[in-house]
């Protein structure tokens, strides 16, 4: 039985729920939840995300697999202080570097590209991009989308190994960068 049945299970019964009304409260049939609680069907991340909203809890906890053993790393960078990359039409800053076993890379990126030739054309890599605009207006370019504009507070996670490229529109764009590195299955 994996981690996340057995916290759906923990949850739900310490939250005095029956399986029943976890059922009329998700819109999930009460079949279905049974056989995610015994690990007989996969939980997938919309599931968790509204099991985790009716039982107030985070959706991490049904989601991550427990540490083999308890850990207390943290990684502080200082502003300004991270390894700076520069490519075609940005710069990257990297972010919270130390950790050795690490499944997340964290950039802070300031992207200065004001068309698809500056940025230096499509990028792509495995995993996952996470971005989180600081300041200006993001353009994000997709071979298989069309064009979307991101502003201030706006953020989008999408498969990175899609061609991709980004242009600050009406001048330079800051955001958080976030690229998975885990070779691990997707949930």
């Amino acid at each position: 039985m994996s981690s996340a049945s057995l916290q759906i299970r923990h949850y739900r019964n310490l939250k005095s729920i029956s399986l029943r009304d976890l059922s009329e409260l998700s819109g999930i049939s009460a079949s279905q939840l049974s056989k995610i609680e015994s690990g007989k069907a996969k939980l997938t991340v919309e599931t968790a995300l509204k099991l985790a909203g009716i039982l107030h809890v985070p959706a991490a906890i049904f989601l991550t697999e427990p540490a083999p053993q308890a850990k207390a790393r943290r990684s502080i960078t200082r502003r300004n202080t991270g390894t700076v990359h520069e490519n075609p039409g940005m710069q990257l800053e990297i972010l919270c570097s130390e950790f050795k076993e690490k499944q997340n890379l964290f950039w802070k990126v300031h992207v200065t590209a004001r068309s698809f030739d500056e940025n230096g054309g499509w990028r792509q890599h495995p995993g996952q991009e996470f971005l989180y605009v600081l300041g200006g207006k993001l353009e994000l370019h997709s071979m298989y989308y069309d064009p979307i504009t991101l502003f201030e507070g706006d953020s989008i996670l999408f498969d990175a190994d899609q061609p991709h490229a980004y242009i600050g529109v009406d001048g330079p764009a800051e955001l958080i960068m976030m690229n998975s590195v885990s070779k691990s299955e997707e949930r």
